[in-house]
C-alpha cells in the first residue's frame, strides 16, 4: 500500500463509527485540516485531554445528583435566511470544542457518572444541501469525547427522565434568550418548582484562570492585534479615512489567523477620541489631530483588546504630550500592580488616585487638590473602569467580583484614560484631547506579563512609526 493510500485509510477509519456509519465532524479536525490542528487537538491549541479535564472539573464542582444544560449559540440572521457569521457561546466552546450551531450539551455531576451528552441536529438532507452536514452522533462520541449523543428531537423526552431523577438542574434561563427552557416542558417545570440553579457563576470560576495552552492562544491573539495596529500607525497621515484604518486592522488580523474582530473597532480622530465607544469611523483624519484606536481580534476562541493614541501628522503637540504622559505613567503603574493577591477594585482605585494627581498637575480642575478630585470630580474625565477580564469573551467572566484577588493565569485588559471635554473656554488648549492606553496583561507569580508588548507605548517610539509605511500607495490610502 502506498503512503498516500495508507494515510487515506487511517483518515477513513478515524471518521467512521464502529457500525460503519460515517462520523461527520461538521468542522475542521486534525486529519482533515492538519494546517490548523495538531494530532490530539480538538480546536487549535487545545487538546482533547484538556477538554476532558475541563468537563471532569465541572462534574466535581457541581452539586450532588445534579446535571447542567448548556445550549450552544444559534444562528443570527441579517435578513431572511442570510446569516451573520457564526460565533459559538464561550462556555459551550470551553467544555466541548464544538463550533457549530443549534446544539445542546448536558453534563452530569460526578456522583451521576460525570457523563457528557451532546444533542445534535436531526438529519435534514434539504438543509444540508444549503449548509453542509452538521456534526453527527458518531462524531460527537468518537471525535469530540461525548459519552452519549442523540438527535435533538429526543431532547425533551430525555429531559423528562433526567429532571425526575436529579436533585437540581444547573441552567442559565436567559442563555440564548431563554429558548431552551421555554420550549422544554421538563425544564420549565423544574424552574417553576425552584429546582434550577444558575450555571454561569460556576463556569466563570473555571474560565477565569487560564491554562498554559490558553495563555499561548491569548498571546497569539494579542500579537496579531499588536502587529495590525502597528501597521495602522504606519499608514496614518492626514486625509486617511478612519474606516480605511479599521479595514486594514481587520484584514491584517485575519491574515494572521484571526476569525473575527473581538468587538467593533474604535477609530476616533480628534475630539471623537472623547467618545468612549465611537463606532462611526466615518471621517477623514486631519493635520494636528490625535487618533485613538481601540481594537482587538478573536483568534481560535480567545480575544485581545488593545488601545493606542498617536498624532496623525507624526508629532505630539505639547498639550497632547502632557496628557499622554500622565496616562502613560498611570498605565505603567497599573500594569505593575497586576500581581497575585491584588484585586480589580484596588487596581481601579489606584488609577483614580494617580489620574487625579495628573489632573491636578494639568490644571484642568482649577485649584482642587488631588484628594478632592479623587472623590468624584475625576469621573468627568475618566468615567469607566480601569479594566476588565479577558478570555473567551472580550469582557470575560463578568460574574467574577471586583474584590476577588488576582491569581496566576488571570488575564485582564488594563486601560486608564483621560478625556478632556471639548470646551476651549474652560480647558483651553487641552480641550478635546482624549487619551486611552490599553494592554492585555497576564498575572503570574513572577510579575505581570504584557501579552501585547510588541506594540510600542512610549511617545518617541510612536512618533517614529507614524506614516512610515513603504506601501501606502498599495493600500490605496
Amino acid at each position: 500500500m502506498s503512503r498516500s493510500a495508507g494515510m487515506f485509510k487511517r483518515v477513513t477509519q478515524r471518521i467512521m463509527g464502529e457500525s460503519g456509519c460515517r462520523a461527520v465532524p461538521g468542522q475542521p479536525i486534525a486529519s482533515t485540516h492538519p494546517q490548523l490542528l495538531a494530532a490530539g487537538e480538538v480546536t487549535p491549541g487545545i487538546t482533547a485531554a484538556e477538554y476532558s479535564q475541563r468537563r471532569a472539573t465541572l462534574a466535581s464542582l457541581m452539586p450532588a445528583n445534579s446535571f447542567a444544560v448548556i445550549p450552544g449559540a444559534g444562528a443570527q440572521y441579517m435578513v431572511g435566511l442570510i446569516p451573520h457569521p457564526f460565533r459559538q457561546d464561550a462556555d459551550f466552546r470551553y467544555l466541548t470544542g464544538v463550533l457549530q450551531k443549534n446544539l445542546i450539551a448536558v453534563f452530569e455531576s460526578s456522583c451521576r457518572g460525570g457523563n457528557f451528552t451532546l444533542f445534535v441536529p436531526d438529519e435534514d438532507l434539504r438543509r444540508e444541501a444549503w449548509e453542509a452536514a452538521p456534526i453527527s452522533c458518531n462524531a460527537a462520541i468518537e471525535l469530540f469525547g461525548a459519552d452519549n449523543a442523540h438527535p435533538m428531537s429526543q431532547f425533551g423526552v430525555r429531559m423528562q427522565h433526567m429532571v425526575a431523577t436529579a436533585s437540581s438542574v444547573l441552567l442559565d434561563a436567559d442563555r440564548n434568550k431563554g429558548q431552551i427552557p421555554r420550549e422544554t416542558p421538563a425544564l420549565r417545570k423544574a424552574m417553576d418548582l425552584g429546582q434550577t440553579r444558575p450555571l454561569e457563576t460556576l463556569m466563570h470560576r473555571m474560565r477565569w484562570e487560564k491554562s498554559d495552552a490558553e495563555v499561548d492562544l491569548m498571546r497569539a491573539s494579542a500579537s496579531a492585534t499588536a502587529a495590525a495596529m502597528k501597521e495602522c500607525i504606519q499608514l496614518s497621515r492626514p486625509g486617511v479615512q478612519e474606516a480605511q484604518l479599521a479595514a486594514v486592522f481587520e484584514y491584517r488580523c485575519k491574515m494572521a489567523g484571526a476569525q473575527r474582530n473581538s468587538f467593533p473597532s474604535v477609530v476616533a480622530g480628534g475630539t471623537d477620541a472623547c467618545v468612549i465607544h465611537y463606532l462611526r469611523n466615518d471621517k477623514a483624519l486631519l493635520d494636528g489631530q490625535l487618533l485613538l484606536m481601540d481594537a482587538g481580534c478573536e483568534r481560535h476562541g480567545y480575544a485581545s483588546d488593545v488601545t493606542r493614541c498617536w498624532p496623525v501628522s507624526g508629532r505630539f503637540s505639547s498639550e497632547q504630550a502632557a496628557v499622554y504622559q500622565v496616562v502613560q505613567d498611570v498605565h505603567r503603574q497599573c500594569v505593575n500592580y497586576c500581581r497575585p493577591g491584588h484585586t480589580l477594585r484596588e487596581l481601579h482605585n489606584l488609577s483614580i488616585q494617580l489620574l487625579s494627581e495628573g489632573l491636578a498637575d494639568l490644571g484642568v480642575c482649577g485649584s482642587m487638590s488631588p484628594s478632592v478630585i479623587a472623590r468624584d470630580a475625576y469621573s468627568r474625565f475618566y468615567p469607566h473602569s480601569v479594566g476588565h477580564y479577558l478570555g473567551g469573551d472580550v469582557h470575560d467572566t463578568a460574574s467574577i467580583g471586583h474584590d476577588k484577588p488576582f491569581q496566576p493565569g488571570v488575564v485582564l485588559a488594563v486601560e486608564p484614560a483621560l478625556y478632556i471635554p471639548n470646551d476651549p473656554e474652560k480647558y483651553r488648549a487641552l480641550a478635546g484631547i482624549g487619551i486611552r492606553l490599553e494592554d492585555d496583561v497576564l498575572v503570574t507569580d513572577q510579575g505581570p506579563v504584557i501579552l501585547s508588548k510588541d506594540l510600542p507605548l512610549e511617545m518617541s517610539k510612536i512618533e517614529d512609526l507614524v506614516g512610515t509605511a513603504a506601501d501606502i500607495a498599495q493600500h490605496g490610502l
